[in-house]
């Protein structure tokens, strides 16, 4: 993927490729949102285009991948708990069975979420160039650019494995210490 800010630059000057890659990138993302909220199926689509569509009008001042990713769930978590608002404040109707099952994916999906952020704080917590190595070798692209990594870190080919192993045997370490195991 493109960087961020040059995706939602080209984006907000009408290129629907652009566009079509950031839908494509973060819609999972919007989607496990939404779903843990138990919306229905037509108010997930609703919720999900709104979101895109606020991320449309606000593209310019989005600067980072982080921010972005953030930004979409900041935004569709805050979309669905002012529908769910809204739903709660409409007269009650009958409810059957089939409207008050638990649907556990939503649930796993948060979990998941949950556990990603986790991770994310502990990356924060980490000396800053192993912070740096792993979000650009596992964020900014689909898959890990060694060669880039290389350049960007001034460092040997050859090396940026082996660093890899540390930072991330110390990410292992810093997740531990905050209680999570695996």
């Amino acid at each position: 993927m493109n960087t961020a800010p040059d995706l939602l630059r080209r984006a907000a000057a009408g290129d629907d490729a652009a566009w079509r890659e950031i839908v494509g990138h973060y819609q999972r993302l919007v989607h496990a949102t939404i779903r843990s909220f138990r919306v229905t199926p037509s108010d997930a689509e609703d919720l999900f285009q709104e979101t895109f569509l606020r991320l449309y009008r606000h593209a310019t001042g989005l600067r980072d991948s982080r921010a972005l990713t953030r930004w979409l769930i900041v935004t569709a978590r805050n979309l669905c708990l002012d529908h769910v608002a809204r739903q709660r404040s409409r007269p009650t109707e009958t409810l059957d069975a089939e409207t008050l099952a638990v649907d556990a994916k939503p649930l796993t999906e948060m979990i998941h979420l949950e556990r990603a952020q986790a991770v994310r704080e502990a990356i924060q917590a980490m000396p800053e160039r192993c912070r740096d190595l792993l979000w650009m070798l596992y964020f900014e692209h689909e898959r890990p650019d060694y060669e880039a990594a290389a350049r960007a870190f001034n460092m040997p080919l050859g090396s940026v494995g082996p660093t890899r192993m540390r930072c991330l045997e110390h990410l292992l370490r810093e997740l531990r210490r905050r209680g999570i195991d695996s």
